[in-house]
């Protein structure tokens, strides 16, 4: 998957965890240096297993696909000053055969396609798609694409309550740093861990007697090579 910087503002959006799943399977697909070639045909079975499901009822599905159309706000680099609204898909088609398996066609919008094509000039994160695929959890998801983007640097801190705004914990609860590392981080830390080719590892710092940052430091991060098995069932229209 290549996704672009402005795209990974999605996650403070109130896209869910398969929404972004489905997003990712469309980036996972398409050739990001051909913008004529922006529909892409997810096969009988695929959504399904993409999802962790064994069947998606249509309801639940056609739930899911509108959410996807919704105007969303990407944080774009050159709009510091004001903001950019956008709509990530134009078209939907969805057919479902006689085992309850969908098969599902996806065309991005033309104000997409400066975020999902061409996107060398604008940044972009690169990751395997069955990396993602088996979260479980939406605070592990986009803990797992903030490790990935920051690996570089080997080591370093994050302010706690940055954090918390990253992972949209926006909850009374969580202003203890007690509750927020055993509800979110110890949870997503061995989901990321038992389910993702990246290893982690993370330590409260502390300022007086609150903790006021955390020092999370990567410790392997497997080659990220080119598409993989995972991708190959999809077919690009």
């Amino acid at each position: 998957i290549q996704k672009s910087r402005p795209l990974q503002s999605l996650s403070e959006t109130d896209l869910t965890l398969p929404e972004l799943k489905i997003l990712d399977a469309y980036l996972a697909r398409i050739n990001s240096h051909d913008s004529d070639k922006r529909t892409v045909k997810l096969e009988k079975g695929e959504l399904e297993r993409y999802l962790g499901v064994s069947r998606i009822l249509k309801d639940d599905l056609n739930k899911r696909l509108r959410h996807l159309f919704q105007v969303i706000e990407v944080k774009d680099e050159n709009k510091r000053k004001g903001f950019k609204l956008i709509n990530l898909f134009e078209e939907a088609d969805a057919e479902q055969d006689e085992n309850g398996l969908w098969q599902v066609t996806l065309t991005c919008t033309p104000s997409a396609r400066e975020y999902v094509f061409n996107i060398d000039n604008i940044g972009y994160l690169r990751y395997r798609l069955k990396n993602v695929i088996y979260l479980t959890s939406r605070y592990s998801y986009i803990l797992f694409l903030y490790l990935v983007d920051n690996r570089f640097r080997k080591s370093w801190r994050i302010g706690f309550e940055e954090l918390k705004s990253l992972l949209n914990c926006n909850a009374e609860r969580y202003s203890q740093f007690k509750f927020f590392n055993a509800e979110i981080v110890k949870k997503a830390h061995k989901e990321i861990n038992e389910k993702t080719d990246l290893r982690f590892s993370f330590t409260p710092i502390k300022k007086g007697r609150k903790v006021a940052e955390i020092e999370f430091t990567v410790e392997t991060l497997t080659d990220i090579e080119p598409p993989s098995i995972e991708c190959e069932d999809f077919v690009q229209t």
